[in-house]
């Protein structure tokens, strides 16, 4: 399967974006997780492609797509979304969101109901104030030292997020988190702002909640589900934070089976 690579171009900058042959078929939004890029999805778009056309955007300022101007929040990230889809001429479509990507989801659901048919969650970010607390100690500072330091502190954190991967998958998430330098802490705090819990009980699309069973989130599983109108939750055994590369089949199997 190759996959399309493309800009779509607005007054703020441009926006990156993966998406798979359409040729008529419904249209699945991919929102990733911080620090990564829509590359995350790459394996799951494979699994895909034969039913959904798979748009992964690269949320501004990760990736290849330009910063938003200004302080980021939610409602940007949600905003630059839902530019992107009118681009592309997408009048509803079903979303996927992983951690960051799912809070994006959860607002663009709420800000336009009438864009969004199906929404699925994986590690939603319904944070408590100690969690929102013990996160704002451990981001990586991401300030440059001649020794490289940074690096080596970088690397570490993301392989505390999931010690059993690959390196190749660690490399692959330290350059994206060097190339969003400080996007990846403006993320957080955009997220620490959001007004979640209020935003996920007023949708009343149908709602797939669901994490693996070592993802850093899986607390807020069952909170979340209790908050939604129209939902379903699932847990994906022998699965962490990487859960689209870890068990992609799985995943694009969950997906079908609530989007078909």
């Amino acid at each position: 399967m190759i996959l399309a690579k493309g800009y779509s171009t607005f007054s703020y900058g441009q926006v990156h974006y993966r998406m798979t042959e359409h040729h008529g078929k419904r249209p699945l939004l991919l929102l990733h997780q911080t620090p990564s890029s829509s590359i995350m999805y790459e394996l799951l778009m494979a699994e895909l492609a034969a039913d959904f056309w798979c748009i992964a955007p690269d949320t501004p300022g990760f990736g290849l797509s330009d910063p938003l101007p200004g302080e980021a929040t939610v409602v940007g990230y949600a905003t630059a979304v839902a530019n992107l889809l009118h681009a592309l001429n997408i009048n509803n479509c079903a979303v996927f969101g992983h951690h960051t990507g799912a809070a994006i989801g959860v607002q663009l659901a709420f800000d336009k109901p009438e864009l969004i048919t199906h929404l699925a969650l994986s590690g939603p970010p319904l944070l408590t104030q100690a969690q929102i607390a013990h996160l704002k100690t451990t981001l990586p500072m991401m300030e440059l030292d001649v020794d490289g330091r940074f690096l080596t502190e970088l690397w570490q954190r993301l392989r505390h997020k999931n010690p059993a991967a690959p390196p190749e998958l660690t490399l692959r998430e330290t350059i994206a988190a060097l190339q969003c330098r400080h996007s990846y802490h403006e993320a957080y705090h955009a997220v620490f702002a959001q007004e979640f819990a209020a935003q996920l009980a007023a949708i009343s699309c149908p709602v797939l909640l669901l994490a693996g069973e070592n993802d850093s989130l899986l607390a807020s599983l069952e909170p979340s589900a209790n908050l939604v109108q129209n939902g379903r939750c699932h847990t994906i055994p022998n699965a962490g934070t990487y859960i689209c590369d870890e068990q992609p089949q799985v995943v694009a199997n969950l997906l079908r089976e609530f989007l078909m």
